[in-house]
């Protein structure tokens, strides 16, 4: 991953906190989300946020992101939590 990317997320943590003083799921996770869609990028994948599948038990599971092949093929799940 790229160090700009880190970096960026590090700075928009330090941001975050300052203004709101808080890490909670909802204030980081925007902030998050955008260094994976940039790893992604990055890396010929692409970032799908909150894409509905169905598990094994046959019900549906929405993860918060979903990095994916071309093929719509999954590499990684993402799902928000607190810090």
């Amino acid at each position: 991953m790229s160090q700009i990317l880190i970096q960026q997320f590090l700075n928009e943590l330090t941001t975050l906190k300052k203004v709101s003083g808080s890490l909670s799921e909802s204030v980081i996770r925007e902030a998050f989300k955008d260094l994976l869609k940039g790893w992604a990028k990055q890396s010929g994948l692409v970032f799908a946020p909150e894409l509905r599948m169905e598990s094994a038990q046959k019900t549906a599971v929405i993860p918060d992101g979903t990095i994916l092949h071309d093929l719509r093929v999954p590499l990684g799940y993402w799902e928000s939590k607190d810090t």
